[in-house]
């Protein structure tokens, strides 16, 4: 299916009157959770992630160990024809963990971002088939390339050929106990495909999406099953934009000092 371009919706300020601004600190993920009602289904037989193979797509899409020049800041930075420093951001994210609702929810309700069109490529239910894409500019200097990418196991190539070049990552996870499977497949198929010192290096943020669930899974049960303890948490529900703000800032803040040092 071709690319189209989808007009959001008119534009509201999140806190009217106040400035985009980056947070000097993570927000704190709460208090300990009751256990859920419901079936967690996490079984090492059922991930079906097949190492070699994902070895071998991370290869092919060129995604190779670090090289010292991307690990210093400012020493390896993408410009545009304008001079503007390009960083890439993805979500990512098994399928309807909500990285699309939430990319769209930014989109609508950011306004103190200057922001391009937002390009999706999905299928006839609405999921993401490829990508979704979106400009996002932080003044005249710096350019935000925020991409979803297809969650659904069979799009395991283009998914991965997506994190080519990725400067910032946004997991984000279902928190019904149901899909703890899907989640972990995942975050193992992420690991695989970035290797080690991309995984230790990269500035990623967790967000532990669907917190509205009668059966969420508690906080710190996910965390420790997905084993991202450690990293910068965010409880979101991506249909409302909970935290979803909170949680780009701290991404665009981390990948910003990361990539240029600044």
């Amino acid at each position: 299916m071709p690319p189209r371009e989808v007009t959001p919706p008119e534009a509201v300020a999140v806190e009217p009157g106040e400035p985009f601004k980056l947070p000097r600190e993570t927000p704190r993920v709460g208090a300990r959770e009751p256990e859920p009602t419901g079936t967690i289904v996490a079984s090492s037989t059922e991930l079906r992630i097949e190492a070699e193979s994902t070895s071998n797509i991370a290869r092919a899409a060129r995604i190779h160990p670090r090289r010292v020049t991307e690990i210093v800041p400012g020493t390896d930075l993408r410009r545009d024809d304008e001079g503007r420093i390009r960083i890439k951001i993805v979500f990512y994210g098994p399928s309807l963990s909500g990285k699309t609702t939430a990319l769209r929810w930014l989109f609508a309700n950011v306004r103190s971002l200057g922001k391009g069109r937002i390009v999706e490529i999905g299928d006839e239910l609405g999921r993401t088939t490829y990508f979704d894409f979106i400009p996002v500019s932080a003044g005249n200097r710096v350019v935000f390339d925020v991409f979803t990418v297809a969650g659904q196991r069979r799009h395991a190539t283009q998914r991965i050929n997506v994190l080519r070049g990725v400067d910032g990552l946004i997991f984000m996870a279902d928190s019904a106990p149901e899909m703890m499977n899907e989640n972990l497949a995942s975050i193992q198929e992420l690991r695989i495909a970035l290797g080690t010192d991309r995984m230790a290096t990269l500035p990623i943020v967790v967000a532990l999406n669907k917190r509205d669930l009668p059966n969420a899974m508690p906080v710190d049960r996910m965390l420790q099953m997905l084993d991202l303890h450690g990293y910068p948490t965010f409880t979101t529900i991506a249909t409302e934009g909970k935290n979803l703000l909170r949680m780009m800032q701290r991404m665009l803040r981390d990948a910003i000092v990361f990539k240029i040092g600044i």
